[in-house]
């Protein structure tokens, strides 16, 4: 059984299914991560059956979920696109996003004149 290394930027990592089989792929909540993906060890046969039958899954095609014949390329592939955003990373509370003011929450001190 040839394996593969699978890269995973998603926050949960990513249970994916094909043939009654599952494997849990270790996303950013990885206790080891290499550049904000999860690495995971994948039997290849099992990886390539469900990469061409989820073909049009947005994280698959946009590089969020990527496979690598060696674990090593998968470490530089990973920190080669670390700068790759999932859209699903946390607000900075200090500047939110546009159109958003910063209001009170829990932490923030009250400013005074």
């Amino acid at each position: 059984m040839a394996t593969i290394t699978v890269g995973c930027k998603l926050p949960h990592g990513l249970i994916i299914r094909t043939g009654g089989k599952s494997i849990t792929l270790a996303g950013a909540n990885s206790s080891r991560i290499v550049g904000g993906y999860g690495l995971t060890q994948v039997d290849k046969e099992f990886f390539d059956a469900w990469s061409t039958e989820y073909a049009q899954f947005g994280p698959l095609k946009h590089g969020l979920i990527f496979a690598q014949d060696k674990a090593n390329a998968a470490e530089s592939r990973a920190k080669e696109q670390a700068e790759i955003k999932t859209g699903l990373e946390p607000l900075d509370l200090a500047k939110p996003a546009a159109g958003v003011s910063a209001e009170a929450y829990e932490g923030k001190t009250e400013e005074t004149d």
